[in-house]
């Protein structure tokens, strides 16, 4: 396994702002949106993949970067993306059924509902939103010093990044919501950190998030059909 990045990457400030502005769009375009369609799954995957769309554009370079690395240690890329499903897996269970957070995943009844539009959904909360996440938190430790720091910029990630993510899509405000919900983003950011400072790239959180994502969704399909 590898244990130093082969690539640098400093995001400018201007390129740092305008992609946090992006993904705080998201629940503005949905809100817009929502006022249409009256349906928060369908608002959400036009908001999602929108925004997933821009953040990648914009940030072509440093998802080249990532992308690059994944595929030059595709080794490490396919171990961390298993760790990162096997653990991202075993929270999302412990979640639905104990915590009860309210994270970000498409209704079942509105999926089946727009069964031609499906794929488009899936997508959205499972690999667009994996990128969103990973891309948004790299910009937000993206000045972090962390050469044997590794445990402090996920412990921030996962606290800073996760309050973030919270206080955008927590579609309802109540102290116990917020705290699971809150709870729940920490730990899962946590992970997703942990993989990239583990593997040098987001690419393996971003598919590993993505898959289990995808499985949850066909599960609770498959449980309506």
């Amino acid at each position: 396994m590898t244990t130093q990045p082969e690539y640098k990457s400093s995001l400018s400030t201007k390129r740092i702002v305008i992609s946090l502005l992006i993904f705080f769009l998201i629940p503005i375009v949905k809100t817009i949106t929502n006022q249409f369609v009256h349906n928060d799954t369908i608002s959400y995957t036009m908001a999602l993949n929108l925004a997933g769309a821009l953040l990648i554009i914009y940030d072509w370079n440093l998802f080249g970067i990532h992308y690059n690395r994944s595929k030059k240690h595709l080794a490490d890329t396919m171990i961390y993306m298993l760790i990162g499903m096997a653990v991202i897996g075993l929270w999302v269970y412990v979640d639905l059924k104990f915590l009860q957070a309210d994270i970000l995943i498409s209704d079942p009844a509105s999926t089946k509902a727009y069964l031609f539009g499906s794929p488009a959904i899936m997508l959205a909360f499972s690999f667009i939103q994996g990128a969103i996440i990973n891309i948004s938190f790299k910009c937000v430790t993206d000045r972090m010093n962390i050469q044997n720091r590794e445990l402090i910029v996920i412990l921030v990630s996962g606290f800073l990044f996760g309050l973030i993510y919270t206080i955008a899509f927590l579609s309802t405000f109540t102290l116990d919501l917020f705290i699971r919900t809150y709870l729940y983003n920490v730990v899962l950011i946590a992970i997703l950190s942990y993989l990239y400072n583990q593997s040098h790239s987001f690419i393996p959180g971003i598919l590993s998030f993505g898959i289990i994502m995808i499985i949850v969704q066909l599960y609770q399909l498959f449980l309506i059909l």
